[in-house]
């Protein structure tokens, strides 16, 4: 019997193996190609995440049981504090294939795996877990450079993964970005991970063919809203809702 659950374990887990074997099987190749593209773009940032995307695309494709149902208007904003839902490590693959040059903030930490952390760098990921109280306010001012720069930010405002209907209490970051900057909150619903790769699991919970909802929500403009508590709380309602409807149907 252990046998069994370990050999459904490792057959359930093909897609977990296959997105971080290419994560480890792009840093050669990664590397090389940084060598030579610095000598001919000055935004490398942006096209290692061009190139980040294009490999989460061929993920999804390659991994069947997923079936992504992507609720997505034509046209986004230029610049934008994008906030998801958080259930898995998948969501940020997801968010790749429609948001364009973000810089993503982390609560993890893989400073101490330096080539892991250049190469996260280079493709826009910030890591904020354990730093000191003016390290992550050094982190803020650059997030708050970043949105001026017309770039975007992909925040996770619970700050973990949660698990079953409700959403965790948000923290103020994004919230406070946006009353500063005058960004637009855009709203990113995710439903359905918790099937496939839930918080604290190794192994894939099915290999039955789940349907991932991805819902945006419309801009929320700071401007509407008295102060950055009264944006976190509407924010938080309409994406509760959210996913509450998805929850429904799934």
């Amino acid at each position: 019997m252990e046998r069994f659950l370990l050999l459904k374990c490792i057959i359930g887990s093909f897609a977990h193996f296959l997105f971080f074997g290419f994560i480890v099987l792009l840093i050669p190749p990664a590397t090389l190609i940084y060598i030579i593209a610095r000598f001919f773009t000055k935004d490398l940032e942006w096209f290692f995440q061009k190139s980040f995307a294009l490999s989460n695309k061929i993920f999804f494709i390659l991994v069947p049981k997923i079936v992504l149902k992507l609720d997505i208007p034509k046209e986004l904003p230029h610049s934008a504090i994008y906030i998801s839902t958080h259930q898995s490590i998948l969501d940020y693959p997801i968010l790749t294939l429609f948001v364009k040059r973000y810089i993503m903030l982390a609560k993890i930490n893989l400073d101490a795996v330096p080539l892991v952390a250049f190469f996260s760098n280079l493709v826009g990921v910030k890591f904020l877990g354990k730093k000191k109280l003016d390290e992550v306010s050094r982190i803020y001012k650059e997030l708050e450079s970043v949105l001026n720069e017309d770039k975007s930010l992909i925040l996770f405002p619970e700050g973990t993964r949660h698990v079953g209907r409700a959403l965790e209490p948000f923290k103020r970051g994004a919230f406070k970005l946006s009353m500063k900057t005058g960004k637009p909150i855009v709203p990113v619903v995710i439903e359905g991970l918790t099937k496939i790769l839930p918080r604290k699991s190794f192994c894939f919970k099915t290999n039955k063919k789940t349907v991932v909802h991805v819902k945006m929500l419309e801009p929320i403009y700071a401007k509407d809203f008295i102060n950055d508590r009264e944006l976190l709380k509407y924010a938080q309602k309409i994406m509760q809702q959210e996913k509450d409807r998805l929850c429904d149907i799934s």
